[in-house]
């Protein structure tokens, strides 16, 4: 099943990089499921047009 999003991608100023208005927060993704779902989330995700993953494990304070 494809699920298509009309939301604009966002450039990224100084790059020619545009990403999607929602992220993925996958820092801790796929420690509770097993390959084949982690896989099969991560494709409708993107099938949806989405592309931005954020892998961070921390973030700064500042």
């Amino acid at each position: 099943m494809t699920i298509l999003f009309l939301w604009k991608k966002r450039k990224i100023k100084n790059t020619d990089l545009s990403v999607a208005p929602i992220n993925f927060g996958g820092n801790v993704f796929g420690w509770t499921l097993d390959e084949k779902q982690s896989f099969d989330i991560l494709d409708r995700f993107t099938d949806a047009g989405f592309n931005f993953i954020d892998t961070a494990d921390t973030y700064s304070w500042w």
